[in-house]
């Protein structure tokens, strides 16, 4: 299992959600993301998007303006 971090920093919607996709385009089943982020709407977006797709949410949280929220790639191992 692998795991993979990116930076959404500074960016405003859609290009946090963009990248996450993009970012777990490239994983394996079982693989996990942490995106770390600032913009508000993406925090509320990305975990329902990923839902969408099949991936999870493991966690999400929040320190000040900045959030993390780390997702598995969904599907078979």
């Amino acid at each position: 299992m692998e795991e993979r971090k990116i930076s959404t920093v500074g960016l405003n919607c859609p290009k946090p959600l963009i990248e996450t996709r993009k970012a777990l385009k490239l994983m394996k089943p079982g693989d996990t993301l942490m995106v770390e982020g600032d913009h508000a709407v993406s925090l509320k977006e990305i975990p329902q998007a990923v839902k969408d797709t099949g991936d999870e949410a493991i966690s999400v949280k929040t320190e000040g303006p900045r959030w993390f929220i780390h997702i598995r790639k969904g599907g078979q191992i």
